[in-house]
């Protein structure tokens, strides 16, 4: 019998080609339920933490109306308030001012605050982006997260007075609506940093009906506040919001390469003071 040729060529064993993986399916939206996810996700009422047949909830675009929620337990109020009482003098305004901050932060379990921290300790910590997001993800509060804190809070509570000694009170309905409305935008166009975590249940590609949820909850804000407001003075101070929404997250996520949670958390907060300070200068 003759041996094979060391040269021969060696024929292998057909593979059967494997069949394409079948798409994800796409996750009906249910517009009841994907806002209370929101809501459950954001704040501390207890709605919409458990999710009908395990699906993930298409809830991002409810974020800005997550804002009107905040709104409307805290800000809503005062303007009843006001129209009985008038114009506060400025110590009650500081009171006012102090009930309207800490509401918030209690309202959204200290959410922003802690990623506010974090991400100020993150950034002015590490040296490079994966010592930046190993510091950010420790629990324990560094002076610069601190000092990050104390400040954002001073300077919301200082604009916050001046705002409702003055009787401005639509300030409030824009700031956390446009500020959760920009937390939706930085999930769907900016890339995550890590590939776990908390912020990235937020990220991902938006379909129309999230832009149009979205959209909807910052047209009913400029379509509430057209009819009472100076059409200048809106647009300056949303005009800036909106700004800041769009520039805030891509400044903080460019030192470490993407968004995290922490990082949706500042820019909540950024976003919020920004437009609290532009109408305590300008109006």
């Amino acid at each position: 019998m003759r041996e094979p040729a060391e040269d021969a060529p060696v024929m292998e064993p057909k593979v059967p080609a494997q069949p394409a993986a079948a798409p994800a399916p796409v996750v009906p939206p249910r517009p009841l339920s994907d806002f209370a996810a929101a809501v459950g996700f954001l704040t501390l009422l207890p709605i919409g933490r458990t999710w009908k047949d395990g699906r993930t909830p298409r809830s991002v675009g409810w974020y800005a109306w997550v804002g009107w929620v905040l709104a409307a337990i805290t800000v809503v109020p005062l303007f009843f308030v006001q129209g009985y009482l008038g114009k506060p003098d400025t110590l009650h305004a500081l009171l006012y001012a102090v009930l309207v901050v800490g509401a918030w932060a209690l309202l959204t379990r200290f959410l922003h605050w802690d990623g506010l921290a974090d991400t100020f300790d993150g950034l002015w910590g590490g040296q490079t982006p994966e010592r930046r997001l190993e510091i950010m993800r420790d629990s324990r509060i560094g002076s610069f997260g601190a000092a990050a804190m104390g400040l954002i809070a001073l300077v919301q509570v200082a604009a916050v007075t001046i705002l409702i000694s003055r009787g401005l009170l639509w300030p409030l309905l824009v700031a956390p609506v446009v500020a959760r409305f920009s937390a939706s935008l930085a999930a769907w166009e900016l890339p995550a940093a890590r590939r776990e975590g908390l912020g990235l249940t937020a990220m991902g590609h938006a379909g129309t009906y999230e832009r149009l949820v979205a959209g909807a909850g910052v047209f009913l804000l400029i379509g509430l506040l057209s009819f009472g407001v100076a059409s200048r003075q809106f647009v300056l101070v949303t005009g800036a919001g909106l700004i800041a929404g769009l520039v805030v997250p891509r400044t903080l996520s460019k030192p470490v390469g993407g968004m995290t949670g922490d990082l949706f958390g500042a820019t909540v907060l950024l976003v919020e003071t920004l437009v609290f300070l532009v109408g305590a200068v300008i109006l």
